[in-house]
C-alpha cells in the first residue's frame, strides 16, 4: 500500500517542530501565548514552569495557574522561585486574572502601569523582591483590589494620593522601601482598611492623617522607623478594633493620648525610641487585652499608675531610659508578667516584696534608679527567672540567698553598696552565665566555689574587698567557658597559679566562632557588662562572644607571670599592670596572635622585651611603662605605631621612640613617626581604648633628668600635674533595650 506523503510529512512536523522552537504555539489559546512569551524571558532556571507546554489548549494544568470554570485564568501564583526577570506586562488576554501572587520570585524593574487593566484583580503580591521606581498611580483604578503587598522591595516616590479609591481594601503593606512624602488624609477613605505597614520607610515623613481615626475597621497601624514626627492623634481612640501599634523609632512627640485607653482591643503598644512626653496616661488601663506596653527611650515623666494592675493580660513592658520617677506602686505588676524593664529612670524607695509573687517572670531590670533595699525574697521569687539586673542602684546590706534559680542565666548587682561575702547559695544557678557584683563593698576571699558553675562565661568582681590569694598550684580551678575575668581594683595577694590559667578552654581557640558574629543574649534581651579599662568605664552593650579579657590589676599579685598563659590564643586584652609582679615577659606571649591591648604597667618586671612580641600584628595597645625592663625595643611592624608612653619609666630601655639611643646605634636615624589616630579595641559594639599620648621631652638629658626626679621623689603631686594632669574617671550610662528582639 502506497505511503500517503502528506501524512508523513505531517508526523515528521509533529516530531521536529517542537524541538526546534519549544516556543511554538499549536494549539494553546492566548493566555497560554502571553505567559510562555514572559517565560522566555525569565533568567533565571525556569524547572519549576517545566509544564508550561506550547501544545496543550489551555494553560490551566500549569504549574502556578489556576482556571475558572471558563477557563480563564484567574490566579497566577508563583511563590518563592528563582524567576529573575521582570513582572510580566502581556497582560492584555489576561483580564480575568484576580490574584497575582509574585513574592520573593527575584523579581527586577517597575510595577507595570499595565497592571491597571486587570480589572477583576483583588491580590496583588509583589514583595521581597527588587523592584524599583514609583507605586503607579494606575493600580487605584483597580477596584476590586482588598490585598496589595509591595513590602520589601527599592520602590521610591510617595503613596499616591487616589489610595484613596481603593475602598475595598483591607491591607495594605508597604514596608520596608525608600518611599518617601507623607501619608496622605486620603487614608481615611478606606473603611474597609484592616491592616496598613508602612514603618521602615526612613524617609516617610509628615504627621500621622487625623483621618486615620475614620478607617474603623483597622487592626494593625504600622507606621515603625520612618521620619513620621508630631503627635499622636487622639482620633485613634475611635478604632475600637485596632490591636497593634508600631510607632517605634520614629519622630514623635507630645503626650500620649489618653483616647488610647478607649482602644479596647488593643493587645501591643510599641512606642520606643521617641520623644513622647508627659506621663503615662491612667486610662491605657481600658485596654483589657494589653500584652506588650513598650514606651522605653522617651522622655516620659511622672508616675507608673497603679491602675496598670488591672491589665491582667500585660506580659511585656518596658519603661526604661525615661524620667518616671517616685516608688514603685505595690500592685503595678500582673502576677503573669514576663518581662519587666524600669531601667535607667528616676525611681527610688525599697523595691516592694509584692515583686516575688511573680512567679512567671523571666526577666527583671531594676538598673541605673535610686532603689535602696533589695527584698530577701528576691533570691527565692522564681523559677522562671532568667535575667535579673539589679546595677547601679543605692542598695546596701547583704546579697539576698539564691534558691530558686535553675533557669537564671545573668546577675547583675553591680554599682551598689552591697556587703558581706558573695552567698554560697549562687551553686544552686547551675545555668549561670553572667556574674556581675563590681564596684561594691562585698568582703571575701576568692569564691573558688564557682567552678561549681560550669556555664559561666562572664566574671566581674571588681573594686571590691576580695582578698587573700587566688588559690596555689594544688588548688583545682574549671572555668571552661570562662571568657572575661575581672578582678581588678581588689586586695588580692600571691603568687598567680598556672593552674588558674590552664584549663581556660573558652580562650584557648584563637579561630572565630563557628557560628560567626553573635550576642550573649536571647530573642529578648541583649546581655551586657562594664569594663574598667585605664580609668576609664567603658560599657559593652552587647557581649560579642569573641570578646575575651582577663583584667587581674590593680591588686598586689607577686612572683612570675605564668608561661602557660601564652595557650589562650584568643584573648584580645590582658591586663595585669599595678601590681608586684617580676621575672621576665614570658616569650609564650608570641602565641596571642588575637591580643589586641597588652598592659603589664607598674609591676616590677625586668629583661628585655621580647622580639617575637613583634608577631602580635593584632595589637593596638601596648603599655609597658613603669618597669625595670632594659635593651633595645624590638622594632618593625605593630611596634612602630607605639608612641614613647608606652616604655616610659624603664630607664634601662633604647631605641626608638624613645630618644635615648642604644651603645652600638647612636649614629641611626629613627624612622619617621606614624600618624597617630584614635585607636579602638576593634569591636563592632563600640568598646573603644581611649588613648593617651605623650610627647617627647626637650631634649635628652631634659629627659632623663625628669624620669629621675619623678621616680627618686615617688611622683610628687605638682610635678604630675605638669606632665600628666588630673586623671578623672568618666563613668557612662548603662542601656539594655529590650526592645530589639521584641519588635
Amino acid at each position: 500500500m502506497p505511503l500517503n506523503p502528506w501524512n508523513t510529512l505531517f508526523s515528521f512536523l509533529t516530531i521536529i517542530l517542537p524541538l526546534l522552537n519549544p516556543f511554538v504555539a499549536f494549539a494553546v489559546n492566548p493566555q497560554g501565548e502571553a505567559l510562555l512569551s514572559w517565560k522566555q524571558i525569565l533568567n533565571g532556571p525556569t524547572k519549576a514552569l517545566s509544564n508550561w507546554n506550547p501544545t496543550d489548549e489551555t494553560p490551566c494544568g500549569w504549574f502556578g495557574i489556576t482556571c475558572n470554570i471558563n477557563k480563564e485564568v484567574v490566579e497566577l501564583k508563583l511563590r518563592y522561585l528563582s524567576l529573575y526577570g521582570t513582572v510580566p506586562t502581556n497582560l492584555s488576554s489576561l483580564v480575568s486574572l484576580t490574584k497575582v501572587d509574585l513574592p520573593s520570585t527575584n523579581l527586577t524593574g517597575s510595577v507595570p502601569r499595565e497592571i491597571a487593566i486587570l480589572h477583576e484583580l483583588n491580590y496583588l503580591d509583589l514583595s521581597d523582591n527588587a523592584l524599583i521606581g514609583e507605586i503607579p498611580s494606575e493600580i487605584c483604578n483597580l477596584l476590586k483590589l482588598q490585598e496589595i503587598y509591595l513590602d520589601s522591595n527599592q520602590l521610591e516616590g510617595s503613596i499616591p494620593v487616589q489610595i484613596g479609591n481603593l475602598t475595598s481594601l483591607k491591607w495594605l503593606t508597604l514596608y520596608d522601601n525608600q518611599l518617601n512624602g507623607e501619608i496622605p488624609n486620603t487614608i481615611g477613605n478606606l473603611k474597609n482598611l484592616q491592616v496598613i505597614r508602612v514603618g521602615k520607610n526612613k524617609n516617610l515623613r509628615g504627621l500621622i492623617p487625623r483621618e486615620i481615626g475614620n478607617c474603623t475597621e483597622l487592626t494593625i497601624l504600622g507606621l515603625a522607623e520612618t521620619s513620621i514626627w508630631g503627635f499622636l492623634p487622639p482620633s485613634l481612640g475611635l478604632l475600637k478594633k485596632l490591636k497593634t501599634i508600631f510607632a517605634c523609632t520614629t519622630l514623635l512627640s507630645g503626650q500620649i493620648p489618653p483616647e488610647l485607653g478607649d482602644c479596647t482591643a488593643l493587645q501591643n503598644i510599641y512606642l520606643y525610641n521617641n520623644s513622647l512626653t508627659g506621663s503615662i496616661p491612667r486610662e491605657i488601663s481600658g485596654c483589657r487585652n494589653l500584652t506588650y506596653l513598650l514606651l522605653n527611650s522617651n522622655l516620659i515623666n511622672g508616675k507608673v499608675p497603679g491602675e496598670l494592675s488591672h491589665l491582667v493580660s500585660l506580659h511585656f513592658v518596658n519603661f526604661s531610659d525615661n524620667l518616671i520617677e517616685g516608688t514603685l506602686p505595690l500592685p503595678v505588676l500582673p502576677l503573669h508578667m514576663v518581662f519587666f524593664s524600669i531601667s535607667s529612670n528616676n525611681f527610688s524607695g525599697e523595691i516592694p516584696s509584692s515583686i516575688c509573687n511573680l512567679n512567671f517572670i523571666k526577666y527583671l531590670d531594676f538598673s541605673h534608679n535610686h532603689f535602696s533595699m533589695i527584698p530577701p525574697c528576691l533570691g527565692n521569687m522564681s523559677d522562671y527567672l532568667i535575667d535579673l539586673d539589679l546595677g547601679n542602684n543605692n542598695f546596701h546590706g547583704t546579697i539576698p540567698k539564691f534558691v530558686k534559680c535553675n533557669n537564671l542565666r545573668s546577675l547583675k548587682l553591680a554599682g551598689n553598696q552591697l556587703e558581706g561575702p558573695m552567698p554560697r547559695s549562687l551553686v544552686n544557678c547551675k545555668k549561670l552565665e553572667i556574674l556581675d557584683f563590681a564596684n561594691n563593698k562585698v568582703n571575701d576571699t576568692f569564691p573558688h566555689w564557682l567552678v561549681n558553675l560550669p556555664e559561666l562565661q562572664v566574671l566581674s568582681l571588681r573594686s571590691n574587698n576580695f582578698h587573700g590569694s587566688i588559690g596555689n598550684h594544688k588548688t583545682k580551678f574549671s572555668f571552661p567557658n570562662l571568657r572575661i575575668i575581672d578582678l581588678s581594683h581588689n586586695m588580692f595577694h600571691g603568687h598567680l597559679p598556672s593552674n588558674f590559667f590552664k584549663y581556660l578552654t573558652a580562650m584557648m581557640n584563637g579561630n572565630m566562632d563557628k557560628g560567626g558574629l553573635q550576642y550573649m543574649g536571647d530573642d529578648y534581651y541583649y546581655d551586657s557588662v562594664t569594663i574598667d579599662i585605664k580609668g576609664n568605664y567603658i560599657n559593652v552593650e552587647k557581649i560579642q562572644t569573641l570578646l575575651t579579657i582577663i583584667d587581674i590589676s590593680n591588686n598586689s599579685f607577686k612572683g612570675e607571670i605564668p608561661k602557660v598563659i601564652g595557650n589562650l590564643g584568643s584573648l584580645k586584652g590582658l591586663n595585669f599592670s599595678h601590681n608586684n609582679l617580676m621575672g621576665h615577659i614570658p616569650i609564650s606571649f608570641r602565641n596571642l596572635t588575637n591580643l589586641e591591648c597588652l598592659d603589664l604597667s607598674s609591676n616590677k618586671l625586668t629583661g628585655n622585651i621580647p622580639i617575637q612580641l613583634t608577631d602580635l600584628t593584632s595589637l593596638e595597645i601596648l603599655n609597658l611603662s613603669k618597669n625595670h625592663l632594659v635593651g633595645l625595643i624590638p622594632q618593625g611592624k605593630q611596634f612602630n605605631t607605639f608612641t614613647s608612653a608606652s616604655y616610659s619609666g624603664n630607664l634601662g630601655l633604647c631605641g626608638f621612640p624613645l630618644t635615648k639611643t642604644c651603645g652600638n646605634d647612636e649614629g641611626q636615624q629613627p624612622p619617621p613617626a606614624p600618624t597617630i589616630q584614635e585607636d579602638d579595641f576593634g569591636f563592632a559594639n563600640g568598646f573603644h581604648w581611649k588613648v593617651v599620648l605623650l610627647g617627647y621631652g626637650c631634649g635628652f638629658m631634659f629627659g632623663l633628668c625628669m624620669g629621675y626626679l619623678v621616680f627618686s621623689s615617688e611622683k610628687p603631686k605638682y610635678l604630675l600635674n605638669i606632665v600628666y594632669g588630673e586623671r578623672r574617671n568618666k563613668v557612662r550610662r548603662l542601656k539594655n533595650n529590650a526592645h530589639g528582639r521584641i519588635n
